[in-house]
């Protein structure tokens, strides 16, 4: 009986070779099969960073893999189960032509890869500084708006490929809804590389995942603004325009802006204006603390219009100054061979004037001596309005006769 049993146990494990040695061989048979399109991460990009280089990371290199297994196995086998890289250690800038490794499954044979290297360009990595700004997603009720910001750092850096850095405007801090209250509070906002496009541009190194924000949230009041002009523009200018806000706004805790009823600006000096421009509102004195500009007159400015005066020469003989309110029974001589008459005036206006719209006289009324030369101060009568006029000499000699 035992000897039986040994035998029927021997037969058992015959057979379960047997089987065994069938299915993987003509059930389950060894096969090769492409594996296509597996996606190569490349790795050590820091090194190269490090070295002042960088790839094109929105390039994504592919190979197809060629592997040998048991049918079953092999079939379902994807993309997921393998892991391609490309070490980039050591490669300088130009094409360089890196080697792919593959990790396979367990029971899986490496059969191929195509390519076996991929030609991945290395270049310089550029890093320039671009500033952080701050969106809300609130819709902030009317007559309320973030203040007391602090944003730290307020830029950073971005590194990468030149034109995915040139393509970058800011780097975007967007505060949640309703994280803001009337206390000042402090927190950490993630942040994102945006395109000129308004878009996030992902392969671009930023030197900081986010950054800290101070905020709270103020109420707003305007107050009238109080900005006088001195000084009187050069000669060679003609103030034509000027715009001076009424009001300006500020923002701040309810207690710390009730009291607060006038600001007052420091004065333009029209001397100092040489052509139109926008001059930004510089307070006398600052705010109280606690208390800064509202974003509606952070850019507030006073906007002085000018124009350029030119100038323009005539020259008038003695006979065509008159002399004007003597006696009847005197008249007068203008002795001063000729004087030059000097017309400022915006070039447009100067165009115009012809020197007939010029009278030149002396006022003789209080000089009725008979003989000799006088001198008597020339003045001038002009049909243009312009800038001023100036003569020179400003005095000539003049003889009074008898008729």
């Amino acid at each position: 009986m035992l000897k039986n049993n040994k035998l029927n146990l021997l037969i058992s494990i015959v057979c379960a070779i047997v089987l065994w040695a069938y299915i993987t061989t003509v059930v389950n048979p060894e096969t090769e099969r492409t594996i296509n399109g597996v996606p190569v991460e490349l790795t050590n990009i820091e090194a190269l960073n490090y070295r002042g280089f960088t790839t094109n990371e929105s390039i994504s290199y592919v190979v197809d893999v060629i592997v040998k297994g048991a049918r079953s196995e092999v079939a379902r086998l994807t993309t997921l189960d393998f892991r391609a890289t490309a070490d980039l250690t050591g490669y300088r800038k130009g094409i360089a032509n890196v080697p792919v490794n593959i990790t396979v499954p367990t029971n899986i044979e490496l059969v191929e890869i195509r390519p076996e290297t991929i030609a991945i360009e290395v270049v310089n990595l550029i890093t320039v500084n671009k500033p952080v700004r701050l969106e809300f997603e609130d819709e902030f009720p009317r007559g309320v708006e973030p203040g007391a910001l602090i944003i730290t750092p307020e830029e950073m850096e971005v590194s990468g490929v030149a034109d995915v850095v040139d393509s970058i405007d800011y780097i975007r801090a967007r505060v949640p809804a309703g994280s803001l209250t009337e206390e000042i509070s402090t927190f950490r906002i993630d942040v994102f590389a945006i395109n000129k496009d308004g878009e996030i541009v992902h392969n671009a190194g930023l030197s900081h995942n986010s950054v800290e924000i101070t905020a709270a949230l103020y109420t707003v009041k305007q107050v009238p603004l109080r900005i006088e002009t001195i000084g009187e523009p050069n000669e060679n200018t003609e103030v034509t325009d000027m715009f001076i806000p009424s009001f300006i706004t500020i923002r701040g805790a309810v207690a710390d802006i009730e009291d607060i009823e006038e600001v007052e600006g420091r004065p333009i000096d029209l001397s100092n204006i040489t052509y139109t421009e926008e001059i930004p509102i510089e307070l006398y004195l600052h705010l109280p603390e606690g208390v800064e500009l509202a974003e509606a007159s952070k850019h507030l400015a006073v906007r002085i219009e000018v124009q350029g005066i030119s100038k323009k020469e005539f020259v008038f003989t003695s006979d065509m100054i008159e002399v004007r309110d003597l006696a009847p029974t005197l008249s007068g001589h203008v002795k001063t061979s000729s004087v030059t008459v000097i017309v400022l005036a915006p070039q447009d206006v100067l165009d115009t004037i012809r020197q007939y719209n010029i009278k030149l006289f002396v006022d003789a009324s209080g000089y009725q001596r008979v003989g000799g030369a006088i001198e008597i101060d020339v003045e001038a009568e002009c049909s243009i309005d312009v800038r001023s006029i100036t003569i020179e000499p400003a005095r000539v000699q003049v003889t009074i006769i008898r008729n």
